[in-house]
């Protein structure tokens, strides 16, 4: 299945591109093999490289289940995906800690997130997302 979660995600993230410029899926490609560099655990691997698939495209967590993904990929995309409204630190990032799977995958999410030298310049804006980071990462390290 992971072979096919590829694919999926870089189909949906055709003519996506990150902060810097660059094409999305090299984030979540970036994402799944920091998470699991051994690449021993197709499952976690699916969670990484799929990450920001129901936040940022059609699909659904129903339509992941229709695919035949494992309730665990399923879950842990759903865990990670941030829905309009909800308080990031206080809900969506203390339900990514409960979550073993979801916790790694997220601290690596925001380490790549992090990196400036992928930013083709910095504002105000981003040295506030970078602080928000920061302290998500923080907790999800304690």
């Amino acid at each position: 299945m992971l072979d096919k979660m590829i694919a999926l995600v870089a189909e949906k993230f055709v003519g996506k591109f990150d902060k810097g410029g660059q094409p999305y899926i090299l984030h979540c490609l970036h994402v799944m093999n920091a998470v699991c560099p051994k690449q021993d655990d197709h499952e976690l691997m699916c969670i990484a490289v799929g990450h920001d698939l129901i936040e940022d495209t059609d699909i659904t967590g129903d339509d992941l289940r229709a695919m035949g993904y494992s309730q665990r990929v399923v879950s842990g995309i759903e865990d990670m995906t941030h829905k309009q409204g909800e308080d990031y630190l206080d809900v969506y990032i203390r339900r990514i800690a409960a979550n073993p799977d979801t916790r790694v995958c997220k601290r690596e999410d925001l380490t790549h997130n992090s990196a400036i030298m992928r930013m083709k310049g910095l504002r105000e804006k981003d040295f506030r997302r970078l602080e928000k980071y920061h302290r998500a990462y923080q907790y999800l390290e304690d």
